[in-house]
């Protein structure tokens, strides 16, 4: 395979849709389990994503009909993956949903809102049966003619201290590292102590 073979598109049908919850779900398990939802059942987890991601912010790599990867993009109107109560309720119940929700608006608080003239990105996300591929890349180049149309001029991403590749991939690209988050006392569990803001100016 190749990236030729794969399309980069801003619509999905449903089933597409349930792809994009499950690779998300998949990336981040340790993520959800001990910063955001709390739980390893990925079929809850799924459930609450398909009901919370904002799936006209997001670029996704379509393979034959699949979804191989995407990129949640932020642009000053919300988070990608926003996590609300009433879909915390609907998979945990009304108690379960009430702190799950609490926990995670705490954890939130501590991300900034997104500049004027930038797009965040979060999360990237390419499937482990295709990575290596250049559909990270992929998807990152159309982000950024994405951000040039918006007549902005400036890409920010997180990334943790764990991920040596996606740094890698994102210093290859043009971004740079402007600050870095001791974060160890929340995020050990999670299985990383940093994170990494880093961001590109495009021309």
């Amino acid at each position: 395979m190749s990236t030729l073979d794969v399309e980069v598109v801003d619509r999905l049908d449903e089933v597409q849709k349930g792809e994009v919850a499950r690779l998300f779900y998949q990336a981040f398990a340790l993520k959800f389990n001990a910063l955001w939802i709390f739980t390893r059942n990925e079929k809850q987890v799924v459930e609450v994503l398909c009901r919370s991601l904002r799936y006209d912010n997001g670029l996704y790599a379509v393979r034959e009909g699949r979804v191989v990867g995407f990129v949640g993009l932020e642009k000053g109107d919300g988070f990608f993956a926003t996590l609300g109560y009433g879909a915390l309720r609907h998979s945990f119940g009304i108690a379960g949903g009430a702190w799950r929700y609490a926990a995670y608006g705490i954890y939130r608080m501590f991300h900034g809102g997104v500049p004027k003239d930038s797009i965040h990105i979060d999360p990237l996300v390419v499937s482990s049966e295709v990575r290596g591929l250049g559909i990270g890349t992929r998807l990152l180049e159309a982000s950024f003619a994405l951000t040039r149309s918006a007549n902005r001029n400036k890409m920010l991403l997180e990334v943790v201290d764990t991920n040596p590749q996606a740094k890698k991939l994102y210093e290859r690209l043009g971004f740079k590292t402007f600050k870095v988050q001791n974060t160890g006392l929340f995020t050990a569990k999670a299985g990383f102590a940093k994170v990494l803001h880093m961001e590109k100016l495009l021309d």
